[in-house]
């Protein structure tokens, strides 16, 4: 009897990142169920056959009917991506001008005086909502279908910023959060045969109309194309990463610098 093709959710899949990711295991054969706020994640999953939902990861409701939705149609779920929307989109509601980023300050600018306590309490919340807790929101709602199924992998959409901290990304610091979770889910739940790691894209082609810039900080000399981090998602899915669990896959082109 033949396997059936794995079937993966993506949030957040209606453009960038999280559109890359639909369409890289789109071609890998999987069967996807999309999820994002804007009508284009319909479109979206029209054109890949997939199942296609309206909604925000911030509201457990709809992460639950998303799941439901997909067990209604598929009968399994292999692979989670745990994407989101940029939390930049949540400084600009509650600060007037944002730092601009240089490449001095993605290193170290003693000049850089923006002031990290400037950011609200409000701001902090909102991120946490949108960066880690729509991350605990899935996990919640898909762990015992993995469980009862024998397993499955989880990665969570992180960024550059938890691998090394910017005063010039001040709410970087959330993603270190989803890290720690990251770790201490893959602890409790790899007896069960699912997988959770965290990929941490750094400045990419859809970053910035003026990103170009930033080129000269970053050692492969030019911004990370979506479809490199929609691979090194898929390589995490796959079995080829199946004794990989509770790591961070930092896809920078060699700006961070880890060790």
């Amino acid at each position: 009897m033949q396997k059936p093709s794995p079937v993966a959710i993506v949030t957040a899949a209606s453009q960038g990142i999280g559109e890359g990711i639909a369409r890289e295991l789109s071609k890998r054969g999987y069967r996807l169920a999309l999820m994002s706020r804007s009508e284009r994640c319909l479109e979206v999953a029209e054109g890949l056959g997939a199942l296609g939902l309206r909604g925000t990861v911030t509201a457990a409701a709809q992460v639950d009917a998303l799941v439901e939705q997909t067990m209604e149609r598929y009968g399994r779920i292999d692979a989670v991506v745990n994407n989101s929307g940029r939390h930049v989109d949540v400084l600009r509601e509650h600060i007037d001008e944002l730092p601009a980023v240089t490449s001095s300050r993605l290193n170290y600018d003693a000049d850089f005086d923006d002031d990290i306590l400037a950011v609200p309490d409000q701001a902090w919340h909102n991120d946490l909502d949108l960066i880690v807790l729509n991350c605990m929101r899935m996990a919640r709602a898909v762990t015992p279908i993995m469980i009862e199924q024998g397993g499955g992998s989880i990665v969570n959409i992180s960024g550059m910023e938890a691998a090394q901290p910017r005063v010039v990304y001040p709410l970087g610091p959330i993603r270190l959060a989803l890290h720690g979770y990251t770790k201490i889910y893959s602890d409790r739940y790899g007896r069960d045969g699912i997988r959770m790691n965290c990929v941490l894209p750094g400045i990419m082609e859809n970053a910035e109309s003026d990103a170009g810039h930033l080129t000269n900080a970053i050692p492969l000399g030019r911004l990370g194309g979506i479809p490199e981090v929609a691979k090194s998602v898929a390589f995490l899915l796959s079995g080829d990463a199946s004794y990989i669990t509770g790591q961070m896959l930092v896809v920078d082109g060699g700006l961070n610098r880890l060790f």
